[in-house]
């Protein structure tokens, strides 16, 4: 696979969690009205807690899963496809796997803790 098609896998996938990991704009909003203090701790906390808990989080999850399945059985159907056709010993690819699917989920990670941080932001911008 190229450079390229990777890019576009990757800015694919990462529109699809960031759509289903932002909220609606109705919930940008302190969690605790009631204090007046604006903590920046406080407010991320609240920020991955919002983000995870709404109505469109679970399909982030549900695709998150559907990815590594598939890099999972990518990997072993192109395995089993060397081993029975090729005529060289047998290969195995589960450190490729485990490795593509350890980079997809630090690579969800990272995009769920940048989407918190924008939440952050634009939260303490309103409340200015």
């Amino acid at each position: 696979m190229g450079y390229s098609e990777i890019v576009v896998m990757l800015l694919v996938y990462s529109g699809l969690i960031v759509f289903f990991l932002v909220p609606f704009q109705s919930g940008l909003s302190l969690m605790n009205q009631e204090q007046r203090q604006f903590n920046f701790i406080t407010v991320f906390k609240d920020s991955l807690i919002k983000i995870v808990f709404h109505k469109k989080s679970i399909f982030a999850l549900v695709l998150l899963i559907f990815v590594l399945f598939g890099i999972w059985f990518g990997y072993k159907g192109a395995e089993d496809h060397f081993n029975a056709h090729s005529g060289y010993p047998p290969i195995s690819t589960d450190l490729k796997a485990i490795c593509s699917m350890w980079g997809v989920l630090v690579y969800t990670v990272v995009l769920y803790l940048l989407i918190a941080f924008v939440r952050t932001f634009k939260i303490a911008k309103n409340t200015s």
